[in-house]
């Protein structure tokens, strides 16, 4: 072999090796950039996923103190219907009035076998405020709305907290229908004699009926002149302009 061929021998060896060398920085390169670009797209991903779970839990405590909202408007405090005094008395509901009293307003009935003269019964709701309600002249089994004695409105969302009532009884007071006659048509209420004796003057009390209910809690009182026996005459009941009247009481 000549001196020129070893010569250009060992130049392309020296080639092979540079060339070599070159293929393995650029892989390296290439490996690194690589690896620079997974860490970066894992960190954005996570990014992603902490700021979704970040909306999330946003989102969860919103809906809990939504829950929690909701749960103080709904308060719904005693249940109805609620007794009192030994189940006499049964409180049906307290609400809102809409109608010509715009007024906070209870239903109740008066479960006793006796005439309810008389009850005061106090309402309290679970954020302290107070009302009352008075009735007055209810007969046994019936029921009757009462409106706030202050005109006080209900949010009708605030639950009860406290009800009590005082009450008056009577054993004697109503109608006297072996004696007493209580008629009503269309011209309105009469009252005839049927005692077989003369009686004096009347003192009529009645309460105005709407939906089957007494209206209103206090009832009206009107006089009526005395009576033959066999006699009768018209009552007037020109307080009851909302609905029906219905006498609840006679007495002489």
């Amino acid at each position: 072999m000549s001196d020129r061929q070893s010569g250009t021998g060992r130049k392309q060896r020296k080639l092979w090796i540079v060339l070599i060398l070159a293929i393995v920085v650029i892989l390296g390169v290439v490996i690194a950039v690589n690896q620079s670009s997974s860490k970066q797209e894992s960190s954005t991903e996570k990014s992603e996923e902490n700021e979704e779970a970040s909306k999330v839990t946003e989102a969860a405590e919103e809906a809990t103190e939504e829950d929690e909202e909701d749960a103080e408007e709904t308060d719904e405090g005693l249940a109805f219907p609620y007794l009192l005094e030994e189940e006499q008395i049964q409180v049906d509901s307290l609400f809102q009035y809409s109608g010509i009293n715009p007024d906070a307003a209870i239903q109740m009935k008066n479960n006793s076998e006796q005439y309810l003269e008389s009850a005061e019964v106090s309402v309290e709701l679970s954020d302290g405020t107070a009302y009352s309600f008075v009735v007055q002249d209810i007969p046994a089994g019936k029921s009757v709305i009462a409106f706030e004695s202050g005109n006080t409105s209900y949010d009708g969302k605030t639950g009860v907290a406290f009800i009590e009532a005082k009450t008056s009884y009577s054993s004697e007071a109503g109608v006297k229908e072996d004696e007493v006659k209580v008629t009503s048509d269309d011209n309105g209420v009469q009252i005839s004699n049927i005692s077989g004796d003369a009686i004096g003057t009347m003192k009529v009390k009645y309460h105005c009926v709407m939906d089957d209910m007494y209206f209103g809690g206090i009832s009206s009182e009107t006089e009526v002149d005395g009576l033959a026996a066999g006699e009768s005459t018209a009552v007037d009941t020109s307080e009851s302009i909302l609905g029906d009247a219905d006498v609840v009481s006679i007495t002489y």
